[in-house]
């Protein structure tokens, strides 16, 4: 599953225009931890997470939502197929440290949104022992040293990992 040219651009383009220009995937990834948890993109609980979380409890401008409305909807599809491009990971044609940099701010994003209750968007206490593995998992991947070497093989294991722990939350929370 080598990281292609994929998404990585048009999500970063229609975030960055929406207004998000500081640590946008980790807003993407935000959106795919909550969603995997049961989170309906759109609904309050979603708004209000993003709100809350990344926003210092500011409203949301309603460019943001609608881009993150729409985003999520079609994040959606790709949790439901496990697409390899779920995480808008930027390919081999980008700076190596603009590519750790992104896969510690999925990594970080996707970890936090795993953490939000879906029923009132409150962060909750995991007890589940399989969920808190995987959460310390992705927690490690967040610290990577955007200095280090990057190994493609590597890489694709991670965001394998990462689109697996999403399917399989997805799949749990499914009512």
């Amino acid at each position: 599953m080598t990281v292609k040219n994929g998404t990585y651009t048009k999500v970063l383009n229609d975030l960055n225009k929406a207004g998000i220009t500081t640590t946008p995937f980790v807003w993407t990834s935000l959106m795919i931890g909550m969603m995997s948890k049961g989170v309906e993109a759109g609904s309050r609980i979603f708004i209000n997470s993003f709100s809350s979380l990344l926003n210092d409890n500011q409203p949301l401008p309603g460019e943001i939502i609608a881009v993150l409305t729409n985003l999520g909807m079609d994040l959606k599809e790709k949790i439901e197929k496990g697409d390899e491009d779920l995480f808008s990971m930027p390919d081999s044609s980008f700076d190596k440290k603009l590519r750790l940099q992104t896969l510690a701010d999925l990594s970080y994003g996707f970890a936090l949104g795993l953490t939000v209750n879906s029923e009132d968007g409150s962060l909750e206490k995991i007890k589940d022992k399989e969920m808190l593995a995987d959460l310390a998992t992705i927690s490690e991947v967040a610290k990577v040293d955007i200095e280090a070497e990057l190994d493609e093989e590597d890489l694709d294991n991670v965001l394998g990992f990462m689109i697996d722990v999403a399917q399989k939350n997805y799949a749990l929370n499914q009512n």
